[in-house]
């Protein structure tokens, strides 16, 4: 499972591009590009007046999370440049336009953290379910897959965690040994499912990878079968 590596747009990501490296770059450089793009965006050494600093970091922990795995890499990699619409197994890849996020949790992944004083209830009550997916017909009786982007947390890249004599070193998480960031869920929509299907996600025992966890505790996801594609 990867991090998110699709824009706001379901466009795919190029952190080559991002990272100024070119597709064969070492794992050397990927990590000292990384260390430059942390100091030159971070709140406290970014220049003043910087936008969009949160999601510029989020990128970047991204692009560096992907690059330096090499499983997670020869995956993004086949995405990048040979972008499919089947997965491995031949099913249909749910596009990024068709996921639809409730609106307090489309503000979590735009602030990578859970507004305070804000429970999951409030979000079933007022929007019945976390996320809801919209599949053609052809979808909904032979099955698909959606790549879901959710906010979590992450142990440091840079401290690996924090050791109290290297807190005020650490310039990435400020001595927190953590730093919040996106990660993707990979969930599997069975054959004949119609507008009546919730699929709930347990995710207190799923982890993107070692050094993720998820934000949340379980997600509901409505299915809504839409349009006449074949």
């Amino acid at each position: 499972m990867i991090p998110s590596c699709y824009d706001k747009n379901g466009a795919v990501i190029d952190f080559y591009t991002i990272f100024n490296l070119p597709r064969t770059a070492r794992t050397d450089d990927i990590k000292r590009a990384f260390r430059e793009l942390i100091k030159r965006y971070h709140p406290d050494t970014a220049a003043a007046g910087s936008k969009n600093l949160t999601e510029k970091l989020d990128l970047i922990v991204r692009g560096y999370r992907i690059l330096t795995d090499e499983d997670m890499r020869i995956e993004y990699d086949r995405v990048l440049f040979n972008y499919r619409q089947v997965d491995s197994a031949g099913s249909a890849i749910i596009s990024k336009k068709r996921i639809k996020y409730s609106a307090t949790l489309g503000n979590m992944l735009k602030a990578n953290l859970t507004p305070r004083g804000m429970k999951r209830i409030d979000i079933l009550n007022n929007f019945g379910q976390d996320i809801e997916i919209l599949v053609y017909p052809i979808e909904a009786a032979k099955g698909a897959v959606a790549y879901i982007d959710l906010p979590a947390r992450m142990i440091c890249p840079l401290c690996r965690g924090g050791r109290p004599q290297e807190e005020k070193k650490c310039y990435v998480c400020r001595g927190l040994g953590r730093i919040h960031t996106t990660s993707q869920l990979e969930v599997r929509i069975p054959p004949h499912v119609d507008d009546s299907t919730f699929i709930d996600v347990d995710l207190m025992h799923i982890r993107p990878d070692r050094l993720i966890t998820f934000n949340l505790r379980r997600i509901r996801i409505k299915i809504t079968v839409t349009g006449s594609r074949h």
